[in-house]
């Protein structure tokens, strides 16, 4: 079983001074994860072991770090930093985590958690606004959505080297993407097996734009590869050009939106089924009003 059935990497940080605060602080892990899974995104065929390298350390080690494994020194975290190109704030930040796990002085640790509890307050880096960040990456990358369905496949296998190959998508990228499933409450592991907390899609309020237009910027991507590799017995493609008054737009809207979850609700039952399939509508102008 792959690293991603581990506890969200986070850690609890109680602060007592006649009460007691509760403050979400991110383990340092976090910080690695998210550099890992920038670099991947822009560069797919960037791996773990690219990702050593450019760390200066070897790829067993670091995947160690990765799985809580193995910690690391503040010396060491001192190098990642200046590896990564670390402002002075950023770096502090980082080694505290790091002594704040890791530190064999108790006074070092308790002196760690006072600075990065003091950074926290500051930048009111609270659970709420860590996980709607959370919620904005689960919408603007499509496998987060495309893990949560294919666990409904009959043939499912809680791996996510399995995962990986059947969404083409990087390991490192499914068991970052199960992590983040978990912290936002849509995943939960149940004896070594992932269970899903919700049964119907979710979508998160207040998403920016941007994260939308992602995901369908993604899905778009995948339709025209879609369309050069898979038989044409396997897909359907179809495309009309209509005319259109504005006033008819909330309506066509609409309906279109009703045929979908209609098609959805209709195919999908509960039985568990043999593909993923994505269905992806687009309505849009295809001349300006003033060409017309």
């Amino acid at each position: 079983m792959s690293r991603a059935l581990a506890k969200p990497l986070c850690v609890l940080v109680h602060l007592s001074s006649g009460g007691t605060v509760d403050e979400k602080i991110s383990d340092y892990r976090l910080i690695l994860q998210k550099e890992l899974m920038d670099r991947c995104e822009s560069n797919p065929r960037y791996s773990l072991r690219a990702f050593a390298r450019d760390l200066k350390v070897s790829p067993s080690r670091l995947s160690e770090v990765l799985n809580k494994k193995q910690g690391l020194s503040r010396q060491a975290a001192e190098h990642i930093t200046k590896t990564l190109g670390y402002g002075q704030e950023e770096a502090e930040y980082f080694c505290d985590l790091v002594s704040l796990k890791h530190a064999r002085s108790v006074k070092e640790r308790e002196k760690a958690k006072l600075r990065v509890f003091k950074v926290d307050y500051e930048k009111s880096r609270d659970e709420l606004y860590s996980l709607q960040l959370d919620s904005f990456k689960i919408i603007s990358d499509w496998y987060h959505l495309g893990i949560m369905e294919l666990m409904k496949v009959k043939n499912f296998k809680h791996d996510t080297k399995w995962i990986s190959r059947r969404l083409g998508v990087q390991v490192i990228q499914i068991e970052l993407a199960i992590d983040r499933l978990i912290r936002v409450g849509l995943l939960k592991i149940e004896d070594g097996k992932f269970v899903a907390t919700q049964s119907n899609g979710w979508v998160p309020g207040g998403v920016p734009s941007s994260s939308i237009r992602k995901f369908h910027k993604q899905v778009l991507e995948k339709a025209l590869v879609a369309m050069e590799t898979q038989a044409v017995d396997e897909r359907f493609f179809s495309t009309r050009l209509l005319t259109l008054n504005r006033s008819d737009l909330p309506r066509a809207f609409e309906a279109i939106t009703e045929f979908q979850k209609r098609f959805c609700v209709d195919l999908d039952a509960d039985e568990s089924k043999e593909l993923l399939y994505c269905i992806s509508m687009q309505l849009f102008k295809i001349v300006e009003e003033e060409t017309v």
